[in-house]
Order: structure tokens, then sequence, then C-alpha cells
């Protein structure tokens, strides 16, 4: 097949290159040009599970009682939030944000109180300052709008039910902001709407930023190595071509640029850079060796196209487990970059070789320096250690790979809701703020049902739920918690018998909901539900179910087992969709596993050689793992889609190994031969494409965004690892096991490198 192929390209080149071009032109034009072009969404409601329990929960909630997750806390530091000179800004800034801001609902503040008259300006200074001291001790606005020492101050913004995605939001944040800063106070903000597109606008910097620089590592490690302008630009022509059809493909089927598929780019090109130098050094080895130019380009086609193609297959089968998991927007970025790698091949394997047609071959000065130079060396040098410590390197490798499985059982899975962001980012150090000065920043939603209408608003059972109140704010984590009763007693204390404490009756209670929002808030339309709305501070996973328990059995032992009560909210959602992904990650990386292992077994016909190729990879995954376990990273949705992906990577360098070894000793019969002329060829190759991708992933080590640093760490740690396992591990295995290899006519063929 690849006879044909090399046939076809480089006879009709001119017929295969205008293809290229219409298609990619078409594509060009699908993705950045047409009504149905890529799109950039990077809201983070598309990490919710497709079908999930707590998704399900926390839908019906939102389908019974307003949304929980749009209000926003603007937290400000002046000299005396409840002074009267900050009272009256206070309003203004009120005012403003209530009439001149679209999307704003409503918004409570120090200045509002009872319709404004709380701080009157008829009120004497004594007066004055016995309100403070009552505000101080009222039963909702303490670290709501006021921190409970007095000295912080806050507005609590309602935002309407369709400020929905990242454009809405952003509009209306960057309008809170302008009003803001009217006034030269300290302004700290909080709030899911807030930690939704502020997280987003970090991850759209980090990628404008890292973007560019993994294309600069990659083109700068092939200028490095090639030494030529041309070495850059024709990689250059075939990465360019492949990603924009991958961007007409994303257009095609509404995938969009968002918080998972932002890498694609960077891994895709990457990627390519890989494969170009693996074609570009087969094609000096060629002229090398005399062949002339169109020999060499046939050569190349036919000779690092099958184990190019293998190394593809797994580096895709790597990506493609990620469609395992049940989150939409996982799945289809595993699929569409494991598509995108053999689409790479592809369009490498054709565009490459037919450009180099076309240009003036290297002079023999440069091909001598690249095929004999320092990289030569180098991999002489590796094979000479190889033969004179194979024990040592044995016996090092043994004791890795026991530290590191002692690091596996130190991994921390407990991840919490807010460790995406290091301290010195400023909406870290916000919310790090507000939870200091105000309590809790994240929301969480206690839903107690009657089953029967009015139920809610029955005397008795509004006392119970204020005792509920005062156990759930028990929890060390959870400092604000308002019910329904808390309102109907500033309602009785308003409008019914002057005192706070709650109706008497039914009746009255039923008086006040009809014309109070704010208790309509907390109940369904039949008053059937009530809603005691909680703010809880960040948590792990563990810490959030233990609470969720305790306020469940603390609800069963209060109101009996005949009351439903349900504990749901974002956070809790948050937190269990990270957990539920690095279950199903998991399970994906020992699907990939296996599928990689399976298809190098039935490629290279020898079990036992398998075995040996799996195991250099095998090491650079525990040691990652067990560096993760010492060092404290946890295990989160981006650390366990590492392994799957550096997998399918790593892998590739026991391929391009494992295939030229099978070429030299079907030549010589002899291992360490075989084993030698590898090293010194293929070697070469291993190290400079190891190279360019350990630096690719290791840009995303500087990364303010934890996800993309620790993924950069961690890849990199195991290219590099593996690259040693591959020249070094692997080597010293064949000779010291000298598996039987089998040589058939059929598929293996192609495994020559």
């Amino acid at each position: 097949m690849l006879n044909k192929l090399s046939q076809i390209i480089l006879k009709f080149p001119i017929s295969v290159m205008t293809i290229i071009l219409l298609i990619t032109a078409y594509f060009f034009h699908y993705a950045f040009l047409s009504e149905q072009r890529l799109i950039v969404d990077f809201s983070l409601e598309q990490m919710f599970p497709e079908s999930d329990p707590e998704k399900d929960s926390y839908q019906s909630f939102i389908d019974e009682f307003n949304r929980e997750d749009d209000k926003i806390l603007l937290v400000y530091d002046c000299d005396n939030p409840t002074s009267r000179k900050n009272i009256s800004k206070i309003a203004e800034l009120t005012e403003m944000m209530e009439l001149d801001i679209d999307g704003v609902e409503g918004v409570i503040s120090l200045s509002n109180i009872d319709d404004g008259d709380y701080f009157s300006d008829d009120l004497s200074d004594d007066e004055w300052n016995m309100q403070v001291q009552k505000l101080l001790q009222h039963p909702i606005y303490p670290n709501l709008i006021i921190s409970i020492d007095g000295k912080t101050g806050s507005l609590l913004i309602d935002l309407e039910n369709d400020v929905i995605g990242q454009d809405a939001r952003t509009r209306v944040v960057n309008q809170l902001e302008t009003v803001m800063n009217t006034v030269n106070w300290e302004w700290h903000e909080a709030g899911i709407p807030v930690l939704r597109t502020r997280y987003i606008q970090f991850m759209n910097q980090e990628r404008a930023v890292f973007l560019p620089i993994s294309f600069l590592v990659a083109m700068s490690v092939l200028l490095f190595i090639f030494r030529q302008i041309k070495s850059i630009l024709i990689p250059l022509i075939a990465i360019s071509t492949t990603l924009i059809w991958v961007a007409g493909i994303m257009a095609h089927f509404e995938i969009s640029i968002n918080v998972v598929s932002y890498l694609t780019f960077n891994l895709l090109m990457i990627i390519g850079a890989s494969n170009a130098i693996h074609l570009l050094m087969k094609y000096h080895e060629g002229l090398s060796l005399g062949l002339n130019q169109r020999d060499s380009l046939e050569r190349v086609i036919q000779k690092i196209g099958g184990a190019l193609f293998l190394t593809s297959f797994t580096t895709a089968v790597g990506f493609c487990s990620l469609g395992f998991t049940n989150i939409k927007v996982t799945q289809q970025f595993g699929l569409l970059v494991g598509f995108g790698v053999i689409l790479m091949f592809i369009l490498t394997i054709i565009i490459m070789p037919i450009i180099l047609n076309y240009i003036r071959p290297p002079d023999n000065e440069h091909i001598d320096r690249l095929i004999r130079g320092g990289q030569f060396l180098a991999a002489d040098r590796l094979n000479t250690w190889n033969q004179k410590h194979p024990r040592s390197i044995i016996t090092i490798s043994g004791i890795l790979f026991i530290v590191a499985l002692f690091g596996l059982f130190k991994i921390d899975y407990n991840a919490s809701v807010l460790e995406d962001l290091k301290p010195g980012n400023p909406l870290y150090d916000d919310l790090q703020y507000v939870e200091q000065k105000m309590g809790g920043t994240l929301p969480l939603e206690v839903i107690i049902d009657t089953k029967s209408e009015n139920g809610s608003l029955q005397p008795q059972f509004l006392s119970k739920i204020l005792n509920y109140k005062e156990m759930i704010l028990k929890t060390p984590e959870i400092n604000t918690a308002v019910t329904p009763g808390d309102y109907l007693m500033l309602a009785n204390e308003e409008w019914g018998d002057g005192i706070r404490q709650l109706p008497n009756s039914l009746n009255d209670a039923l008086s006040f909901t009809v014309d109070f929002d704010r208790v309509q808030a907390l109940l369904n339309e039949d008053y059937s539900k009530t809603r005691i709305s909680c703010r809880i501070s960040d948590l792990p996973f563990d810490r959030g179910m233990q609470i969720r328990e305790d306020i469940l059995l603390a609800g069963h032992k209060l109101f009996g087992e005949n009351i439903d009560i349900n504990v749901t909210g974002s956070t809790l959602l948050a937190l269990s969709t990270g957990r539920h992904l690095v279950k199903n990650l998991t399970t994906s990386f020992f699907i990939a596993f296996i599928i990689i292992f399976l298809s190098i077994v039935f490629l290279f016909r020898s079990f036992r050689l398998s075995l040996l190729a799996i195991l250099p990879n095998i090491i650079p995954l525990m040691i990652a793992g067990g560096l993760m376990g010492y060092l404290g990273i946890k295990l989160r949705p981006s650390t366990a889609m590492t392994f799957s992906i550096a997998l399918g990577i790593a892998v590739d360098n026991t391929i391009h190994f494992l295939a030229r070894f099978r070429q030299e000793y079907k030549l010589s019969g002899d291992y360490e031969k075989a084993v030698s002329e590898t090293l010194v060829t293929t070697g070469k190759a291993i190290i400079s494409t190891g190279v360019i991708l350990s630096l690719g992933f290791f840009v995303l080590y500087f990364s303010e965004f934890v996800p993309n640093h620790e993924f950069g760490l961690l890849a990199t740690i195991i290219i590099i690892a593996a690259v040693c396992g591959s020249l070094i591990l692997l080597p010293v295995l064949i000779l010291q096991i000298k598996p039987t290899l089998r040589f058939k006519t059929g598929i293996t063929n192609i495994l020559v490198d």
C-alpha cells in the first residue's frame, strides 16, 4: 500500500497538492468565514456530565426554585462601611447598578435595608450607632452585606435569569466593575458568575500566550536540529494544513473551542513537529546512503510511513480513550484529537515529500553533520554505556519502580473547587479574601419537602426549620444560611404584631409571603417545599460529601422519615463532576493501555517482545504517578487525562525503536548488532522528537492555571522517562531476554523504520 502511495504522490504531485489546496480552502472558509464558523465557548456548564444523579438533582432544584448560581458578592473595604458618608455612597452605587445595568435584577446593600429606612438621615448619632449594633445581630445580613466585625461591607447582586453564558456575564461584570471604580475603595469579587467569568477570561489569556510559545519552541527545535529555514517552513505547511482541516471539521460538527478542546491545536502542532523530525531524518539518511532525491523520498514514504502510521494509531488510541467519559466536551476532545493525529500523519506523509521533491536537496556537508554529528555521537555513547552497565540499568529501573509504587499510594484524589487557581492569581486572591472576611463564597442548598400544599408555612414547621438552620451553621465551613422563617420574622415585626418572631398562624404566614419576593424565592410554587440557602467555603470532595451526610442525618432526626431532604447546589455538582471524571479517565487509561498493548502484540507477532515494549512505558507512568504522591499533586481530571494522552505519545518511541530493530535483526540475525544499529540510527530521531515533545509540554509548566501547569509537568516527565526507557532499558532487556521474532508477509511489512 505504501509503495503505491509513494508512486502516486511522486508521479502526480501537482494533482495531489491541488486537491489538498482546494480542500484546505474549503475548510478555511467554513471554519473562519462562513456563518457556521468555529466558535469559542468556554462556559463551564459544558463540563457537567451527560447523565448523572447529582446533575439530575441539581436540575430539579433549578426547575422548582430560582437559580442559586446567579448571585455576585462585591466586597469593599473603606474607612467605615456603616458611616453616614459611606452609606450615602453605597446608596448611589446601588442605584446605579439597579437602574443602569441591564441584567441586574436587584441589589441588597446597607443602603436599602427596610427599603432604605434602616439607616435614615433623620436618625441621631446615638440612634444610628444603635442601628449598627442591631445590624450585627440581624438574622440575615451579617456575613451577607456586612462582616461580623462590622469592618467590611458588601453588595449582593442578583442577576436576571437570562444572564447565562460567558458573553452575557462578561457584559454585566464589566459594567459592575465600571461602577465600582467610581469610588476609591478596595474591591473584591466573589460568587459563581464572577468565578465562571474570570476563570474563562483567564483561560483565554493562557491560550493566547502558550499557543504561540509552543509554536516557537517547536520551530526552534526544528531549526536547531536541521539548521535550515526550509526544515521549518516545510513542516509548518503540513502542520498548518492539518490544523485548518481540523478547525473546519470542528466547525462542521459544531465542536467549539472550549474548556477542554483549547489544547487541541497545541497538541497537534507538537505531534506534527515530531512526525516531521522522523520524516526528515529518514530523508537525510537516504541521501547519505547515496540515493538520489526521488529514491530517497520513496524510501521515506515506504519505510517511515508504516512506523509513523502505527505511532499515530497508538497516539490516537490514547486520545480516543477519552471518549469513554460521559462528559460531552471531553468525548469530543478525545475523538477530535485522535482523528487529528491520524490526519496529521496522512497530510505530513503526502505534503512534505512533494515539497521536498521540488527543492534542491541539502548539500553533503549538511547531511554529514546531521547523520554523523553530535546527535550520532550521543546515541553511539549511549549504546556503549548500555553494553557496559546492563545490570546497573536493570537494578536502577527496579528501584525506580518500587519507589514510584510507594508514591502511587500517597496520591491524594480529594480535590476542591478552587484548586485550579494558584495563590497570586487575582481571582484566587479575591475569593480567599472574601472567605476570610465574609465567610464562604460557594452556594449550598438544602431542600425540605413536606409533601403537602402550604406545608412549608405551617408555624410548627417554620420553627423546626430555624432549629435546622442552627444545626447547619455548626458546620465550620458554612457561615451563612437563610430560611423563609428569617424573612417572615422581619415581616411579622414590620406588618404584624411588631415582634420579631414567626407568624402565629398559617394565614399570617401566607399573607406575609404573597407580597414578599425574598420569601417566595425560598419556596416552591405550592409552598410544599422550602429551601435553606447557604454559603460554604471552598472544600474538597470528601469533606463536601461528609457535610451533606451530616446535614441529611440531622434533618432526618429532626423531621422524621416522612419528610424528604435533599442537599444540592452547583458546588456539590462541581465536586461530583470532578470525581466522576477522574474515575472515567482512569477507566479510559486502562482501556487505552490494553488496546495499545494488543496492537503491538498483533503487529510485532511476539508476545514477549510486546511485554518488553510496554515495560519501558509503564515505568515512566509510574514515575509520574509516584511524583504526584510525593509532591502532593492531586489526582484531578487534568492529571488523570495526562496519563492516557502521554501513554499514546510516549509509546511512539518504543514502536520506532522496535520497527528499526526488526529490520536490523532481519539483516544480521544478531541481537547485539541489531540493537547497536538501531540506537545509532533511529536513536537520534527518538532523542530529537523527545526534545521537541518535552519542551512543547514543558512550556505549560509556567502556566498560572494549575491544570495546565500540572499537565505540562507530568507530560514532560513521562516523555523524558519514556525516551530513556526506549533507549536505555529496552535495549538492555532485548539483549538479556532475546525474544523470538517472527517475520511474515502482510501487515507487519509496514514496520520498517
